[in-house]
């Protein structure tokens, strides 16, 4: 099909997603511009998850060992063990986590030992080996984590996790083991889990530490800057991140010639900043084709009602930029 972009037909196109957008959610906190409201949405519709007495998820709080152990059977699928025999003293048949332990513990997931410790909380690296013991999983990413050294005792397992395209790690090429795991991400990661076991790959997007904005994109920036300056509104940080993501969707218009916010590579922009592992609170997606320059193209959208509104929104507090061969996309965001 023959591109019609050109410096004669200019097109433009703007989206907005606001906190509180009118959506039903099961858990009044867990909202639908939040990453992990997909997961929770789906899992807990399933029966999978559960909330807490008074309604909510608390998506925020850390997971524990029990509870995590919880989440992993569940969505492995398994009944559990519930009249198995368990030496840890901090266990008992009546608990929740009982039969699920005694499962993988039987099974070599976990060692027989005194105490389990099922109160404490979960971190990253544990998580990986429970969820690749458990799956038996194994293999070796492209590109390991630049803070997951060969000789960290669980890199074999985050690496298998990396490998199996069930983490993207948190950014910058970085998985962060010691980090506490909250009960949000760890919904993420259960609803990869069990795509994964039922053939579904999960998005394995990640940001390149090393991009940063080109001559472009930085004019744009100054532009947007000098616009809201104008009218008393503070400056928008330009993120390399999120102009990853940003000069991506350009790259894609370009790649499968269309123009639009949904593309058929990443879905709406803002599943595909989540898929990226960008967390924000607020967003907005401004687009562009046909324009000839910066100065071009940012005329065009402060003459449009909708990408003057994204523009000058004084809620947003991150920018985006990306720019390809014609195409040019701005991400807001508020994190």
């Amino acid at each position: 099909m023959k591109k019609l972009f050109t410096t004669s037909l200019a097109l433009l196109m703007s989206l907005l997603l606001w906190v509180g957008t009118p959506l039903a959610a099961t858990f009044p906190d867990v909202h639908p511009n939040e990453k992990a409201y997909e997961a929770v949405e789906e899992l807990a519709s399933r029966g999978l998850i559960q909330g807490f007495p008074d309604g909510t998820f608390r998506q925020n709080d850390p997971v524990t060992r029990a509870q995590s152990i919880i989440f992993l059977g569940r969505v492995h699928g398994i009944e559990g063990y519930n009249q198995a025999y368990l030496p840890f003293s901090d266990v008992a048949p009546h608990q929740a986590a009982f039969p699920y332990i005694a499962y993988y513990t039987y099974h070599g997931v976990f060692s027989f030992s005194n105490r389990f410790y099922p109160d404490q909380e979960l971190t990253r690296a544990e998580m990986a080996r429970t969820i690749v013991r458990a799956l038996s999983l194994e293999g070796q990413p492209d590109r390991p984590f630049s803070d997951v050294p060969a000789s960290h005792p669980d890199a074999v397992y985050i690496n298998a996790l990396a490998a199996n395209g069930l983490t993207v790690g948190v950014g910058n090429n970085q998985y962060a083991p010691d980090r506490i795991v909250t009960r949000g991400q760890m919904a993420i990661f259960m609803l990869r889990i069990d795509k994964f076991l039922h053939g579904e790959e999960a998005p394995d997007y990640t940001i390149d530490p090393d991009f940063t904005v080109n001559n472009t994109e930085r004019e744009i920036w100054t532009l947007v800057n000098q616009e809201r300056a104008e009218r008393g509104l503070a400056p928008l940080r330009l993120a390399n991140d999120v102009s990853f993501v940003a000069r991506t969707k350009s790259q894609d218009m370009h790649d499968n010639d269309y123009f639009s916010h949904t593309s058929p590579t990443y879905g709406d922009p803002f599943q595909m900043m989540r898929d990226f592992g960008l967390t924000f609170r607020t967003a907005g997606e401004n687009i562009a084709a046909g324009q000839r320059n910066a100065e071009h193209v940012m005329d065009s959208w402060m003459n449009s009602p909708g990408h003057r509104s994204n523009i000058l929104n004084p809620a947003f507090t991150e920018i985006g930029i990306g720019a390809y061969n014609g195409y040019c996309t701005q991400m807001f965001i508020t994190r």
